[in-house]
């Protein structure tokens, strides 16, 4: 029967059974929670997630074993992304680095500027211009890291979710997109956070070491592990709609901005099977500006909780009471504080990773979503449906 493929049954069999591990063991957690006492119901949770977390594990492994048996993932590709998604990010975060500067004092020092202008003025009159640098190599370390894993990651997950290969490259559906993004941020987050942390703090702190070894052995000495991981949490908070909002909202958008621009520069006509690459690179860079709008938004509050953390010394609560806290202190407005700067700052850069990412991989002869015409895609993704696909 058409419907019926060994590969995709058996992959969507191994999710239902990472998620029904995950709710029994959520089950078990919150049940226990009621009924002991905090030492004992924190072991238990950390050893439900430890279970949890080695069931994806296999699952993950059985779809990265199939896509590689299938020539849809090798570890060239994989290297290709990694740098790609790692360039990209490195060059667009460090050039944003002055307007993400004034951000963090607008979310720590509001009181003290009356908006970015101000700020700008204040910091060159009373610091001088280079202090519109601090944070850069931390900035740099952190982001080449993060966008290295969460880019390449995200291609690999939605290789593993969606029906094929073929649609996870030219159209994965928006469910696919949003979970290949949790996933990967979730992935990206653990090597981001320590970074973010020494960042923030060196641009509040006028005393805190700019660099990324002087920072990283400041915080060891003073705070311990919890003085570079306290803000994931914040961080989880910020990040994961930050980029669940980017890759959902660029899928989106790819799908409209082709339809715009395809009679421009080619592919709609139904008979070329890609588009050019000035055409493509058009519709990347479009399609990522408004992704990256969109992004800003949903990751806003998470953004100015993870700086108000960040600015000060660890407290002797869980970072979740630390959360509840600011909330409760800044109020639904204050989360979106500085957000008009944000919005300029995460729209650009977005843009700007999509068109640098999708540059490289047409370098490296693997072609981006933008160059597959919108009529290719569609035929691939209705073959896929109806019983087709590889």
């Amino acid at each position: 029967m058409d419907g019926v493929e060994v590969p995709v049954s058996s992959r969507d069999i191994r999710f239902l059974h990472v998620f029904g591990i995950a709710v029994v063991c959520a089950g078990i957690g919150l049940g226990a929670k009621k009924r002991l006492n905090k030492v004992v119901a924190s072991r238990l949770w950390n050893g439900l997630a430890g279970v949890v977390g080695l069931t994806f594990s296999v699952f993950c492994y059985h779809g990265i074993a199939d896509a590689a048996e299938s020539g849809a993932l090798s570890w060239k590709l994989f290297f290709q992304l990694f740098l790609a998604g790692g360039i990209c990010a490195f060059l667009t975060h460090a050039g944003c680095t002055p307007i993400d500067v004034v951000k963090t004092r607008l979310q720590t020092q509001s009181q003290k500027y009356s908006g970015a202008l101000d700020a700008i003025r204040s910091i060159v009159k009373d610091e001088g211009p280079q202090t519109l640098l601090k944070g850069l190599g931390a900035t740099a370390t952190g982001y080449f890291l993060h966008g290295a894993f969460k880019y390449s990651f995200y291609e690999v997950f939605k290789v593993i979710l969606a029906e094929s290969p073929e649609v996870a490259k030219m159209k994965p559906p928006l469910g696919v997109a949003a979970l290949g993004g949790f996933l990967a941020e979730c992935v990206a987050c653990i090597l981001l956070c320590p970074m973010e942390a020494i960042r923030i703090r060196s641009v509040s702190d006028p005393t805190f070491p700019s660099s990324v070894v002087g920072g990283l052995q400041l915080l060891m000495k003073s705070e311990g592990m919890n003085g570079l991981y306290k803000g994931l949490p914040s961080l989880l908070l910020r990040q994961v709609p930050y980029t669940v909002g980017q890759f959902v909202s660029f899928e989106f958008t790819l799908v409209l901005v082709k339809l715009l621009v395809e009679p421009l520069v080619g592919g709609a006509d139904g008979e070329a099977e890609s588009i050019t690459g000035t055409g493509a690179m058009l519709i990347s860079l479009s399609a990522g500006l408004l992704a990256g709008a969109m992004a800003s938004v949903f990751s806003q509050p998470g953004d100015t909780i993870l700086s108000k953390i960040n600015q000060e010394e660890s407290e002797e609560q869980s970072a979740f009471a630390n959360i509840k806290n600011i909330v409760m202190k800044l109020g639904f407005s204050g989360l979106f504080l500085g957000l008009g700067t944000r919005l300029i700052q995460v729209s650009f850069m977005i843009g700007g990773q999509f068109l640098i990412y999708d540059s490289i991989k047409l370098m490296c002869g693997i072609q981006p979503a933008s160059a597959v015409p919108s009529s290719v895609a569609n035929a691939v993704a209705k073959g896929t449906v109806v019983g087709g696909g590889d």
